[in-house]
């Protein structure tokens, strides 16, 4: 089976930004050069309400243990992470992390460095079409078991495509009860609930069959 040339050209696109993001290397800030799961379990956890396990972490980001435990040893080196026994299960740790720790992801999301920097030249409109084929991307994903973790809206329960009914917010989401728009799709929502597939399926085809707003 061979990919068409529009595909192609896609797929060199992706390609060339991941390695972008690998290399970092045109980070003038100063921040440490971070390999990319090292910078995502760091974002993670600040964003966490509680602290998690590493199992969690694991199964949001999609890695195995093995290559999550590398990366955790390399963050507690630097002296980001904190542990702290879980109540629940003697043998488990809590991950959180520390304020100096909080301090490198204040500097991984400054929207003027990174990959956020790349961001500053797209529009309102550019960034909900990046949105929706993520989306549409972490669903292929998951579905041929390459991803178990991002809590997309495609994914979610409370996601309705096409019931906003207002101009510019197409969606609804019976969470917060509130229309919104492409550009406020979200990839990692705490609130997120997990679709069953009869449900998910129908809300990908949905999304699919109508017109972005």
């Amino acid at each position: 089976m061979t990919i068409d040339f529009k595909k192609q050209q896609a797929v060199a696109g992706l390609e060339q930004l991941a390695t972008l993001v690998r290399a970092q290397s045109w980070r003038q800030d100063g921040t440490p050069s971070l390999p990319p799961t090292q910078s995502a379990v760091l974002r993670m956890l600040d964003g966490a309400a509680v602290p998690l396990r590493a199992t969690q972490i694991a199964e949001r980001l999609g890695i195995s243990a093995a290559s999550l435990s590398d990366s955790l040893k390399a963050l507690d080196a630097k002296g980001w992470l904190i542990r702290t026994a879980d109540p629940a299960d003697k043998r488990a740790s809590l991950l959180g992390v520390t304020e100096a720790g909080r301090e490198i992801v204040t500097r991984l999301n400054d929207p003027q460095q990174g990959i956020a920097a790349l961001m500053n030249g797209l529009n309102e409109q550019d960034v909900g079409a990046l949105l929706r084929v993520t989306q549409l991307l972490v669903r292929e994903a998951q579905q041929k078991g390459l991803a178990t973790g991002p809590r997309t809206c495609l994914g979610c329960r409370f996601f309705r495509p096409g019931e906003g009914n207002q101009p510019g917010k197409p969606h609804f989401c019976a969470f917060v009860q509130q229309p919104f728009g492409d550009s406020e799709l979200r990839v990692d929502c705490a609130e997120q609930q997990p679709a069953d597939e009869k449900y998910a399926g129908e809300s990908v085809l949905r999304f699919r069959q109508m017109n972005s707003q």
